[in-house]
Parts: structure tokens; C-alpha cells; sequence
């Protein structure tokens, strides 16, 4: 219908010009005409506009009949087509191919690349398309049409077989496409279940391990508060009273017994010497510092007993934006960070100097534990148990811990933990 359209109106378009030249053409002659004839014979105005009223009536009715001959063979040819359009159809219809044959047989394998299939598909197609041209007979449009086609056996010759040979593959190749779709959407779904459920389980476990960890760590705190309440109460007050007697026992001794003075000397200063290391174990397993005054108090503290024990290391503690306590279990890891930093870079570091900043940036509190030691290389070493325990403290509240290090630039830590 479109292709009678578009030949109507070029018809239409063609005749229009061609008529408009013709009356142009017979305007020019006719005042030609009437130029010549002005000598002979005088023509009043309406006889010329009556003339030339005549002349285009006669043009008209020439250019309406060249229209209605050209739209009469438009719908003419427009009718053939659609009659051969339709007969068409009703063939393809009625063509038997729909039926699949029952000695047709499948493959039993799939295919591996489905290119392959495509092309196979895309051939038998233009094979059966080819052979149905080559075999369309010539019948009367009026007529009805009627087609029987069997399906032909691969060992029959000619173009029928040809036709159920491509029909053949055609089915083959459509029965692996499906077959490898079906089999490639199963393994994708087994695939992404498989796959969710290692996701889920391993964000259950890594929340267990946290719970876990966060429970070992606060029972080792706990016992180790404990341990250090009782060094000093009952290891202190024991020791306290045996200082007392020692003591009592040397001003009973008359002056002229020196040498029994000297060695009861001698004990006290080891009953001292004693006690001060219960009260350095009592405070590195749990400083009284840090649960009365806080961590700013307690680490500026611990860095100046650190530098007295160990004057070839200056230590520098600064801290930044800190105006109210933080949370106790918050300021218990900070602490155990920078006690096993400082502890490492007396054993292993040989450092001169070190810098110790905490910096309150909520919601999280940054520390960073900078030295100019040796350092060492982080591929080969993987961390020891201080490392690995200050990760462990730090991932238990949702914190982390970088620790960077370079052989002969020293080794920097630093972590970051939620304020609560």
C-alpha cells in the first residue's frame, strides 16, 4: 500500500510538470497568435479571455484524465501485489515444515561454542528459503492454493532432500542452544547460591570472631585488673610489714654489731627494690591511672616513666582535641597500643627518638606511634603476638590498625578507633 502511495504521487508530480510546461507553452503561442493577427483582425478583450479560458478548460480536462489512468494502474499493480502477498502467506501456512518429523533425530551432546549453533541455524534457514523459490510453482492467483510436502529421508537425492537435511540441522542446532541455555542458566544459579550462602557464612563467622575476640580480650583485662589489685594489696601490705620488722629488728641491734647491721641493710634495700617491681608489674598490667584520671594523664604519664627507665630513647606525647573522656574500653586498647609500641621499639628497634599523637577527629580517634629505628620489612614478617594483639583489640571495636615499616626509616603504626 505505501509502494502505490509513493508511485501515485510521483505520477501525479510528473504529470503536474509536464502539463505546466504544455500550458505555458500554448499561453506563449496563443499571445504569438493574437500579436499577428492584430493587423487583420481586431479581437476585443473579453474575446481574447474567452479564448484563453477555452484553451485551459481543454488543458484541464487532459491533465484529469492522465491522473485517473495513472491512479487506475496504481490500484491495479497494488492489487497483484497483495494478491501475490497473500498467496504467499497461505503457502507458508500451509507448508507441513511446522510438523517435525518423528525419524529426525537429536544430538545427545551440547555444543561448546554458540557461534556455532548461530551459524548452522542461519544456513539451513537460506537453504529452505533458497529451495522454496526454486520450487514455487507458477499457479493461477484465482485459483485455490493447495501444497503437500514430506519430510524426506537423508538418503533420498534431489532438493527434498537437501530441504529435510537443512531442517535437520536447523532442529539440532535449536535443541543444543536450548539445551545449553538450560544448562548454563542451572550452573549460574547454583553458582550465585553458592556464592550467597559462603557470603552469609562468612559474615556470620567474621561477627562471631569478632564477639569472640572482644569477649577473650575484656576477660584477659579483667583478670589481669584483678591480678594487679592483688599484687598491691596483699603483695604490697606484706611487704610493707616485713619493711617495718626489718627495720625494727635493725634499730634493736646495739651499734657496736655492724656487720649484722650491714646485712640487715642490705635486706631492706632488697625488700624495696621488691616492692617496686610489684608496683611496676601491678601498673603494666593495669595502671590505677587510667581508671581515675583517664587516658591523656595515664599515656603522658607512662611516656616519662618510660623515658627515666630508658634514657637513650626520648619519647615526645602530644595529644590533640581532647576535651572530655572517652570510653573506658576505648582508652584500655589506645593504652595496650601505645604500652606494645613503646615496648617494641626498646627490644628491637633501636630508635633514639619517639613520637606518640592522639588526635580526637570524631567519630573516630586516630593514634599514630612514629620512630626512627632500624624497621624492617613488612613482607617477610608477618607480626608477632604484639602486632597480632594490636590488631585484634583494634578489629574487636571495629578499628583498625596500618602498621608500615621500611629497613634503615623506621616503622610507623597507626590506628583508628570509634570514639564509642
Amino acid at each position: 500500500m505505501l509502494l502505490g502511495i509513493l508511485l501515485f504521487l510521483c505520477c501525479a508530480m510528473g504529470v503536474l510538470v509536464y502539463e505546466t510546461n504544455g500550458l505555458i507553452t500554448e499561453f506563449e503561442s496563443f499571445i504569438f497568435e493574437s500579436s499577428s493577427r492584430e493587423s487583420t483582425v481586431t479581437l476585443t478583450p473579453d474575446q481574447q479571455v474567452a479564448a484563453f479560458s477555452t484553451m485551459i478548460r481543454e488543458k484541464q480536462s487532459h491533465f484529469f484524465s492522465t491522473i485517473l489512468v495513472a491512479l487506475i494502474a496504481i490500484m491495479l499493480t497494488t492489487l497483484i501485489l497483495s494478491l501475490r502477498h497473500v498467496i504467499r502467506s497461505v503457502r507458508e501456512e500451509d507448508h507441513p515444515a511446522a510438523d517435525i518429523p518423528d525419524d529426525i533425530s537429536l544430538p545427545d551432546t551440547v555444543p561448546e561454542a554458540p557461534d556455532m549453533v548461530r551459524s548452522e541455524i542461519f544456513e539451513a534457514l537460506e537453504k529452505m528459503d533458497a529451495l522454496l523459490e526454486e520450487d514455487e510453482p507458477a499457479n493461477d492467483p484465482d485459483e485455490e492454493f493447495t501444497a503437500d510436502f514430506e519430510f524426506i529421508d537423508d538418503e533420498d537425492e534431489g532438493d527434498s532432500g537437501v530441504l529435510a537435511d537443512s531442517y535437520n540441522k536447523m532442529v539440532e542446532a535449536l535443541q543444543r542452544t536450548n539445551e545449553l541455555e538450560k544448562e548454563l542458566s542451572s550452573q549460574l544459579a547454583d553458582a550465585n547460591a553458592r556464592l550467597e550462602t559462603e557470603v552469609s557464612e562468612r559474615k556470620r563467622a567474621e561477627k562471631e570472631i569478632r564477639h569472640l575476640s572482644r569477649q577473650l580480650i575484656s576477660g584477659t583485662e579483667e583478670a589481669q585488673k584483678k591480678l594487679a589489685q592483688d599484687l598491691h594489696d596483699e603483695f604490697g601490705q606484706t611487704l610493707a610489714a616485713l619493711h617495718m620488722g626489718v627495720e625494727a629488728l635493725w634499730n634493736s641491734i646495739p651499734e657496736e654489731m655492724t656487720g649484722q647491721r650491714d646485712r640487715i641493710t642490705a635486706l631492706i634495700g632488697l625488700i624495696e627494690e621488691l616492692g617496686d617491681k610489684i608496683r611496676s608489674i601491678s601498673s603494666d598490667l593495669r595502671p590505677d591511672l587510667l581508671d581515675d584520671l583517664g587516658l591523656i594523664p595515664t599515656l603522658d604519664w607512662y611516656c616519662r616513666e618510660f623515658t627515666e627507665k630508658y634514657p637513650r630513647i626520648s619519647v615526645d606525647f602530644q595529644s590533640v582535641g581532647f576535651k572530655k573522656r572517652i570510653s573506658p574500653e576505648i582508652e584500655l586498647i589506645l593504652y595496650r597500643i601505645v604500652q606494645e609500641s613503646l615496648n617494641n621499639v626498646m627490644k628491637y628497634a633501636k630508635a633514639r627518638s619517639v613520637e606518640v599523637m592522639l588526635t580526637y577527629s570524631y567519630p573516630k580517634v586516630i593514634l599514630m606511634v612514629r620512630d626512627d629505628g632500624t624497621g624492617f620489612d613488612p613482607g617477610k614478617r608477618t607480626g608477632g603476638i604484639g602486632l597480632i594483639g594490636m590488631r585484634e583489640r583494634a578489629v574487636s571495636v571495629n578499628g583498625t590498625v596500618d602498621i608500615r615499616s621500611e629497613k634503615g626509616k623506621g616503622t610507623t603504626i597507626r590506628g583508628e578507633l570509634p570514639v564509642s
